[in-house]
């Protein structure tokens, strides 16, 4: 038994180290193309959206694995999100090492579920889209008022990727279980 659950153990850890940098990756390049893809007639004048895939599988795996190596992987492809879609380097990486930070220390306070999931991904997303935000508008990159931020970028993209979490909940469940990880708790 106890050679078993040796095995069982390194092969999760065989699965993560090797799946979730990949998941990570894909969901970068899935970032840039799916607003492109979402139909403009279901936005109004000069609206934005931006799919946060990525941040959604940062807040999935902070929140489900129990090492800790999220916190390395966030990092990194912080740095390559912000190489490949970012004019500043280092902000994203430094957000999304700060965001899986938080989620790995406040994870134990809260029931594994998608409730509880979604919810940390919607504040998640909100507090990133938020804070480069203000970052850009600090150093003189984004001239966007905050009552049109508000409107035109904020309020769609927390739709579309509300929307986004209910149509990736079983593609991520099944992910989560066959990383090893049966305390996934439907609704």
């Amino acid at each position: 038994m106890n050679s078993f659950s040796t095995k069982f153990g390194y092969q999760r850890e065989r699965n993560i180290v090797g799946i979730v940098p990949l998941v990570l990756l894909f969901a970068l390049v899935i970032d840039s193309a799916l607003p492109s893809i979402f139909p403009k007639a279901f936005l109004g004048n000069q609206q934005i959206i931006v799919s946060h895939l990525l941040i959604y599988f940062i807040v999935t795996f902070a929140f489900y694995l129990k090492n800790s190596s999220i916190l390395i992987y966030a990092f990194i492809i912080g740095l390559i999100a912000d190489a490949y879609n970012s004019t500043i380097l280092g902000l994203y990486a430094i957000l999304y090492f700060l965001m899986a930070y938080c989620i790995i220390s406040v994870r134990k306070h809260f029931p594994r579920n998608a409730i509880i999931h979604m919810m940390l991904f919607i504040v998640s997303l909100t507090f990133i889209d938020f804070i480069v935000y203000f970052f850009y508008q600090q150093v003189g990159l984004s001239q966007l008022l905050f009552e049109d931020y508000v409107l035109m970028r904020l309020g769609p993209t927390l739709i579309f990727n509300t929307a986004l979490t209910f149509f990736m909940y079983f593609p991520n469940r099944m992910l989560v279980r066959w990383l090893g990880y049966d305390d996934h708790i439907i609704f």
